[in-house]
């Protein structure tokens, strides 16, 4: 009985030491493609995501699911809708800490940036998901990719959810319940940019993953990428600690180190919907919020408009001052 087309990837990634290697990128992709045709059984599957997650993913495995998973679900067919200007992941969840970077990400919309959000919720029982807190922001949730195109014909904050745009890669992130570690693909939906934003913004957890975001946005031929250790996964920034911000932009790979805006803070005991809201109306005091906002919102302009940080910090600043709430 001949042996099932799937287990000879797993032969490449699980032999011994001496004989096992990396997926090529045309390897990438066709697993990738048998694995979103259901062409795999569910033990092939988590196999295949546990010995990639065991021997860590190269750039060549990387783009080649990115570029497998964008072809798969049409997006390089998507035009850039005229009011978009940024595309954000956010797929981490929060736990420690407010997704202050929803309010940066509103301050952005009313300097007159149209920003696509992207995410999925859901992955991890103690954090809190970008989507739960959308509605009492009044941040428009798209129903489909051609909705959020429809949407950003206007600059403004839009979110897509994953389930609408690439629903079959939901399924496989949430199989961390059971085999009990992330995979491939969870860094592999933060660099789709569904609708070929001309910029993109990705946080990180661990460090190292920058390399790989880098080398695949240059490979997918993204025009400006910038990734950076963001608090708890997402892409926002620790405005009380230095900071390296890892881009590639203008054809170049770049790395600049940015300054803490304040000094050391400690994290909130409790924090809810409220607080971020009555943050954003000015009716509560929060150091540590007001900065990470300015300081997110700030990177996202060293992007936008190839400004630096002080610059980018002072401009957000002045926009913070005054929003209309």
């Amino acid at each position: 009985m001949a042996d099932h087309p799937f287990a000879e990837f797993l032969r490449i990634l699980g032999k011994g030491p001496k004989t096992r290697r990396p997926l090529t990128q045309a390897e990438a992709e066709q697993a990738l493609a048998m694995i979103l045709a259901g062409e795999v059984t569910n033990k092939q599957l988590g196999a295949f995501l546990l010995l990639m997650r065991a021997n860590g993913e190269t750039p060549d495995e990387l783009i080649g699911f990115v570029r497998g998973a964008r072809q798969s679900f049409g997006l390089d067919n998507q035009a850039c809708p005229s009011g978009l200007h940024l595309d954000w992941a956010a797929y981490a969840g929060k736990w420690r800490y407010p997704p202050y970077y929803l309010l940066s990400l509103k301050l952005l919309a009313a300097m007159g940036y149209g920003i696509l959000l992207h995410g999925d919720q859901g992955q991890f029982a103690n954090r809190h998901y970008a989507q739960a807190f959308l509605t009492e922001l009044e941040v428009p949730i798209a129903t489909s990719i051609n909705h959020a195109h429809q949407l950003l014909a206007t600059p403004q904050l839009v979110y897509l959810p994953l389930t609408q745009f690439a629903e079959p890669l939901r399924a496989i992130l949430h199989l961390k319940e059971e085999i009990g570690v992330r995979t491939v693909f969870n860094t592999a939906v933060k660099l789709l940019n569904p609708l070929n934003a001309p910029v993109a913004m990705q946080g990180i957890f661990h460090k190292g993953v920058e390399q790989l975001h880098l080398q695949t946005s240059q490979a997918m031929g993204y025009g400006t990428n910038f990734v950076f250790k963001g608090e708890g996964g997402e892409a926002e920034m620790r405005p009380d600690a230095l900071s390296t911000v890892y881009a590639w932009q203008n054809n170049a790979l770049l790395e600049q180190k940015l300054t803490a805006l304040i000094e050391r803070q400690e994290r909130p005991d409790a924090w809810s919907l409220a607080d971020m809201h009555a943050l954003w109306l000015g009716k509560k005091q929060d150091v540590y919020g007001q900065a990470a906002i300015i300081a997110t919102a700030a990177v996202a302009l060293m992007g936008l408009e190839s400004a630096d940080y002080a610059t980018a910090v002072s401009r957000v600043k002045s926009a913070w001052e005054q929003r209309y709430v």
